[in-house]
């Protein structure tokens, strides 16, 4: 049975928003913090991240660039259940002293268990990112 799907999530990162934007476009880069893909920043390039299937995913979901306005929005559908229209997913950000807000909007129709992990997801992603970040400087 479907439901919605309206996942809204806020992060502060300490790094210039180009530097964020970087790590939101740069396929290796989401390969590190998210999942291994073949993301290339072009509105319209169909794309697929790549995980281990777990009981609630598949072990893949079938992404498309729906908008890129550097160096501030992207926006991609989301492919990762089986319903009839993907969802939608938005990565907005703001520069502020000290740092970038990231603004992480997932919405659409989806499943009970795939709004279950999304849900549980999302937040470990971004503090994968954040943990990307600290490498980063580390290195």
């Amino acid at each position: 049975m479907s439901q919605v799907l309206n996942l809204k999530l806020e992060e502060f990162y300490p790094q210039p928003l180009e530097s964020v934007w970087q790590a939101l476009t740069d396929p290796a880069a989401i390969s590190d913090w998210l999942m291994p893909c073949d993301f290339q920043p072009v509105v319209g390039h169909k794309f697929t991240i790549r995980g281990n299937a777990t009981e609630n995913w598949r072990g893949f979901t079938h992404c498309e660039v729906l908008t890129l306005e550097a160096p501030t929005l992207m926006e991609w559908s989301w492919e990762s259940a089986d319903v009839e229209e993907p969802t939608r997913l938005s990565f907005a950000l703001q520069s502020f002293e000290g740092g970038t807000k990231l603004s992480l909007n997932h919405t659409g129709i989806t499943t009970h268990d795939d709004i279950a992990s999304l849900s549980q997801g999302w937040p470990r992603k971004l503090r994968q990112l954040n943990e990307y970040f600290i490498d980063l400087i580390n290195e």
